[in-house]
């Protein structure tokens, strides 16, 4: 693939998973309250995945730690730590500041954080490892590689 291919994938995947975690999260927060609540919750998923995706190299320490596990990459168990490593740092960032944002700072922040915390990181994690590859498939298609 690709560096504008790889961008593609990570952003097609970045919305996707901003709103599956975001309808968890809403299901597991009592159920839908309003559009305007739900859309905004997409957006700010979408956006602190994305901006700490910028800022901390998740794939690296994600790989990183399959590697210190002597697993070969391309295989399942290597793509499986890689991407639970990954996925734990993304959901956690993502939960625990949409959870002070909606909740403040308060004494119930880490009883309401974990609440949903477990959840959304198995949910995370499976949406994370069915859609890699389809994702990738379709940056590829979007963004065919030019031939020398």
């Amino acid at each position: 693939m690709t560096e504008k291919q790889k961008q593609m994938a990570i952003l097609l995947q970045d919305l996707t998973l901003a709103f599956i975690i975001n309808s968890a999260a809403t299901i597991l927060g009592g159920g839908f309250q309003s559009a305007g609540t739900y859309w905004s919750g997409m957006g700010m998923a979408f956006c602190i995945n994305y901006i700490a995706g910028l800022v901390i190299p998740v794939e690296n320490i994600g790989r990183g730690a399959a590697e210190k596990l002597k697993l070969r990459d391309g295989g399942f168990p290597h793509r499986l730590v890689r991407t639970a490593v990954v996925n734990a740092i993304f959901v956690t960032i993502i939960s625990l500041s949409i959870a002070m944002i909606q909740g403040g700072l308060g004494p119930d922040l880490l009883f309401a954080w974990l609440s949903t915390y477990p959840a959304l990181h198995i949910v995370g994690l499976i949406a994370s490892l069915l859609l890699e590859a389809p994702c990738a498939c379709l940056a590829q298609t979007l963004i065919p590689s030019s031939k020398p």
